[in-house]
């Protein structure tokens, strides 16, 4: 029989001016090793075989788990939400702008990018890379010849 380990997992805490998308993909991989997932699909997803106390626990660490990522200044804003689907649908709301407004300017963003003097390659794909997923995050999609040539042309 294989032994489980216990690991510790640890998410930075997630400040409106970080990146929304990277933030809650590793909070949903925490929830996944903490076995406290289901929770984002909402109480009408609950397994028929789950008892309600059951569930109501499970939704209450997997939203005390999320509450624990999140800076008081954002904290401040979901406050008032009582359920782990509630508060994901409340961050995804506030952070997660699908506005025609938001899709030009990172549209704008990637397509001026330019790495200056200086800078390391990597630290200018992390930028290209972080653009693309603010993209896909507000369902942008850019065909991989698309940011093939974009990245090119933003070396110098």
């Amino acid at each position: 029989m294989a032994k489980m380990i216990n690991a510790k997992f640890e998410v930075e805490k997630f400040i409106s001016k970080n990146n929304f998308a990277l933030w809650k993909l590793k909070v949903g991989h925490l929830l996944v090793q903490q076995v406290l997932h289901k929770a984002l699909d909402g109480a009408n997803k609950k397994p028929a075989s789950m008892r309600d106390s059951n569930w109501e626990e499970l939704d209450a660490r997997a939203l005390s788990t999320i509450r624990l990522c999140l800076v008081n200044e954002v904290l401040f804003n979901i406050i008032e939400e009582s359920t782990t689907t509630g508060l994901w649908q409340k961050l995804e709301k506030l952070y997660t702008t699908k506005s025609l407004t938001n899709r030009i300017y990172l549209k704008r963003q990637l397509n001026s990018l330019r790495m200056k003097d200086g800078t390391k390659v990597e630290e200018h794909l992390n930028i290209f890379n972080t653009l693309i997923c603010q993209l896909l995050d507000i369902e942008v999609k850019i065909q991989e010849e698309a940011k093939a040539i974009t990245l090119l042309c933003s070396l110098p």
